[in-house]
């Protein structure tokens, strides 16, 4: 068994780090780690507090308790690290606001210390930041995050007319569809608040429903997945909806992904959950749903439901947010990653810090659900442990091992997330390479636009060419996975020149052409306001 293959359970007993604890480490770890190792001293750190998003004064036990998690630090406090260690605008406040949600309840209300202060000039930012949404102007993953919160705080709010709430819902759910990164973490944070939201939640639904139906459509498994914000009918006749006749296997897998937060938060009736168990119980032995399906399958059985369980399936694993710990084998292999990433840092690294992060990194590889794994990347990816992380899981990656399929796609997944142009090289070596796996070579195609950085445009073409002329002699599917991932990648980097070659070839499968021209499609003002 490869040292990256997850044992048939993750973890049995005691707990992962709470939400709090994360955030609690995500300011230690950029504190003590970053740039400027005079902050290490939390005394003169606190005496520098005040100004900027902060306007009282700190003791250096108050931020001692922020970083113990002890107690949980308001927005504001948040922001006031990004500026004192000059971080980009949101780096820390965006992630804060994902593992906050993420955490949450049924429908993932705001506490008051997930919420900025109401201020005086509040309805005339309101009303500006409305104006631009429902423009042609350009609307900023800030904008974004701060008109949601506008929004959220005023639950009696109500937008006039009804196609107001559908323009603007329908524009974040396009701009954050085509993001990456913070910009993408804003928008998805802002599109949860709207969900939740009295008047502005059933267009929030149907922005999100319209899209997962529509086959022309490139991204699914985001906005259907995304439905699981709520617990509005609308949204569960929408989740359903794809797990009886999905678009395609992208919006099945979103809609799996979304039954996960759904069932445990209680938003289905009897009556849909008995149709949920049915159709997980007909994807338990799907060599590609299987794995979600049995997550699934561990919450329904909790709840009395009872499967036709294959001899070789898996043991059904229902963890929550946060609730397992690693297997011993885990532990040990995400210990010897930390240690690597420790080794690597300067500053004030301490013994907590590197505790912690090796278990992040084991929920990083092994958690069985994808939302976990994905916001634990997006924690790390906050912080100087990043980078490192980055280059030590790089280097585990082995692609022509047959026997590590399901350890190098975590890994890329993670990379997709942590990952820079030091990491790139090893990606494109995957999309361009013969004889691997079809779903590595497709999570590598996929995943490679979401790297930082950029590839050239001579890899770009050779990879498009190496697939195509592939596809034209074999018509393998696999090869037209690889042409659609490929597009997608060009499409996130917004590489029109590219795009609009493969479009106007006539010997690409058409299914790849419409592709290239639905990302061609995608208005400037949307496609500007994404990368920002």
């Amino acid at each position: 068994m490869s040292d990256l293959t997850p044992p048939a359970a993750f973890g049995r007993t005691g707990t992962m780090p709470s939400a709090t604890e994360r955030v609690a480490w995500l300011l230690r770890c950029n504190r003590l780690l970053g740039a400027d190792g005079g902050w290490a001293q939390a005394k003169r750190f606190a005496a520098a507090f005040r100004g900027g998003s902060w306007t009282g004064s700190v003791t250096e036990s108050r931020i001692s308790r922020w970083e113990t998690g002890v107690v949980r630090p308001p927005c504001a406090a948040v922001t006031r690290y990004e500026e004192l260690l000059q971080l980009p605008e949101g780096k820390l406040a965006a992630v804060v606001a994902v593992l906050r949600r993420h955490a949450r309840g049924r429908d993932g209300a705001a506490t008051a210390a997930d919420r900025w202060p109401v201020t005086p000039g509040d309805e005339e930012q309101l009303d500006e930041l409305l104006d631009r949404a429902l423009s042609p102007a350009m609307m900023t993953g800030a904008q974004w995050d701060r008109l949601s919160g506008l929004v959220a705080a005023r639950p009696g709010l109500v937008l006039t007319p009804r196609s107001a709430r559908a323009r603007m819902t329908e524009r974040l759910v396009s701009e954050m569809i085509i993001a990456s990164g913070v910009p993408w973490q804003q928008r998805f944070e802002a599109l949860n608040r709207l969900l939740g939201h009295p008047s502005c939640g059933p267009a929030a639904v149907a922005a999100c429903a319209d899209l997962g139906a529509d086959r022309e459509n490139q991204i699914f498994i985001e906005v259907v997945g995304a439905l699981d914000a709520t617990g509005h009918p609308d949204a569960n006749r929408g989740v359903l909806r794809q797990l009886d006749d999905p678009t395609n296997d992208r919006a099945l897998c979103g809609a799996l992904l979304a039954c996960e937060r759904k069932i445990r938060f209680g938003h289905f009736t009897p009556e849909q959950l008995r149709v949920v168990a049915g159709t997980v119980d007909d994807l338990l032995t799907d060599p590609v749903h299987a794995e979600d399906a049995q997550v699934l399958a561990g919450l329904l059985t909790r709840r009395g439901h009872r499967f036709r369980a294959a001899t070789n399936s898996p043991p059904r694993r229902a963890p929550g947010a946060h609730g397992p710990v690693p297997t011993p084998a885990e532990a040990a292999t995400a210990g010897r990653i930390a240690r690597t990433v420790m080794a690597q840092l300067g500053g004030n690294p301490t013994v907590t810090l590197g505790e912690t992060l090796s278990c992040l990194v084991a929920e990083i590889l092994f958690h069985p659900v994808n939302d976990v794994r994905l916001y634990t990347a997006m924690l790390v990816a906050a912080t100087p442990c990043g980078p490192p992380l980055a280059r030590a899981l790089a280097a585990e990656l082995e692609p022509t091992r047959g026997d590590r399929l399901a350890a190098n796609l975590r890994i890329l997944t993670a990379v997709r997330v942590l990952g820079d142009d030091p990491e790139r090289p090893a990606v494109e070596r995957i999309v361009v390479a013969a004889n691997l796996p079809a779903e590595l070579v497709r999570a590598a195609c996929f995943g490679l636009g979401h790297l930082r950085g950029a590839s050239t445009r001579r890899f770009w073409t050779d990879a498009v060419t190496r697939h195509l002329d592939s596809w034209t002699r074999t018509g393998d599917d696999t090869r037209l996975a690889a042409l659609t991932g490929i597009v997608y990648s060009l499409g996130i980097c917004g590489d029109d020149i590219l795009l609009r070659r493969v479009r106007d070839t006539c010997d690409a499968p058409d299914v790849v052409r419409r592709a290239a021209t639905w990302w061609l499609g995608i208005p400037g003002h949307v496609r500007r306001s994404a990368a920002g």
